[in-house]
């Protein structure tokens, strides 16, 4: 005697046929990226690989620099939704990646570099350049955020914080306060 109820030919096709659906992702079309990853960001060559882990699936990626003379940013979307941003914002001596990270980067660090020069997290990073060791005013703090539907990765997140600082500081930032 068996256990298992018997269905009939009725029964079986629909279910057979339903099943192969869901196994071929039910008749849609793969997501995929359909834009070409840009090789800067907002001008400042990073090369591609760096940027591309935090990059979802989309049609169209468009980057906005907005520099209002005190703090710089670069917002990039994909289909017009907010996927990853970078922040460059003069501030005063002293402060720490760490200490400021959470209170005026929002970014919630999760790890910290040996030397303490920055902080990083799967959504976000921090480090600072000390324009005040060459006797300026103010220090710079680059800032960059995973928003909405990007992509988390903090091993990306790391390599991509440390590669920017090093392009960013090839164009002598301090030289300007």
């Amino acid at each position: 005697m068996s256990l298992v109820p018997s269905i009939g030919f009725r029964t079986a096709v629909p279910l057979v046929f339903g099943l192969s659906l869901l196994a071929s992702g039910c008749g849609t079309e793969e997501e995929k990226r359909e834009y070409a990853v840009p090789e800067s960001l907002c001008d400042l060559d990073i090369g591609a690989g760096l940027i591309e882990p935090f990059l979802p699936t989309g049609k169209r990626i468009s980057q906005v620099p907005d520099d209002d003379g005190t703090d710089w940013s670069c917002d990039v979307s994909v289909d017009d939704k907010d996927v990853f941003q970078m922040t460059w914002e003069w501030w005063e001596p002293g402060w720490s990646a760490r200490r400021f990270a959470p209170s005026q980067a929002y970014v919630k660090p999760e790890y910290e570099a040996a030397d303490k020069s920055y902080v990083y997290s799967d959504r976000g990073a921090v480090t600072a350049v000390r324009c005040t060791e060459q006797g300026k005013k103010w220090d710079v703090f680059l800032v960059a955020r995973v928003r909405n539907t990007g992509v988390s990765n903090a091993e990306a997140m790391e390599k991509f914080i440390t590669a920017y600082r090093e392009e960013f500081l090839r164009s002598d930032p301090c030289a300007d306060l």
